[in-house]
């Protein structure tokens, strides 16, 4: 049994302020989650070869809000060894959709991405977003971190995606 993917597909979290939403951490049990998911959850399509390739890689978490079979909000996250640092996790990033936004669902996304780090045995956890992001960083202030830094952040397109299509 692999503890950093439990093989169960019921909720982790499922009182919200909207009852009706639940929470789950996706597994390959579960995955079948994604088949229905709101405009604006992610930045793309979900890709069935790149979900089953995440899934594979034990390193690779995400959870997922659902209201009546369809998800409408997730957070991903990466946890990581580093030669001089223990297990830490980073978040990736976070989405709700836009009808759904301002309910708390970013918020209790988070805050399962976070406990879901915990119990991997992350000694931190770290998140980024762009200096104007107002609704990220409201968010993010909103989950009582230890410390906010402004970085600067340099993007490099690699082209291998091109190249692979």
């Amino acid at each position: 049994h692999d503890v950093t993917r439990p093989a169960r597909s019921a909720p982790i979290v499922a009182a919200m302020s909207d009852p009706s939403v639940t929470l789950h951490l996706v597994t390959a049990v579960n995955a079948h989650l994604l088949d229905r998911v709101a405009p604006n959850v992610f930045d793309h399509d979900v890709r069935p070869e790149l979900l089953r390739e995440f899934l594979a890689n034990p390193m690779n978490h995400l959870v997922v809000a659902v209201d009546e079979g369809t998800v409408i909000g997730m957070a991903s996250a990466i946890s990581y060894v580093h030669p001089d640092k223990p297990l830490q996790l980073f978040v990736n990033e976070v989405g709700v959709a836009a009808a759904h936004r301002r309910r708390g669902i970013g918020k209790r996304l988070m805050a399962a991405v976070l406990d879901h780090g915990r119990r991997l045995g992350c000694t931190e956890a770290w998140v980024g977003t762009e200096a104007e992001n107002e609704a990220a960083l409201a968010l993010y202030r909103s989950t009582s971190p230890s410390l906010e830094e402004r970085v600067v952040i340099f993007t490099y397109e690699l082209g291998a995606e091109e190249q692979a299509g």
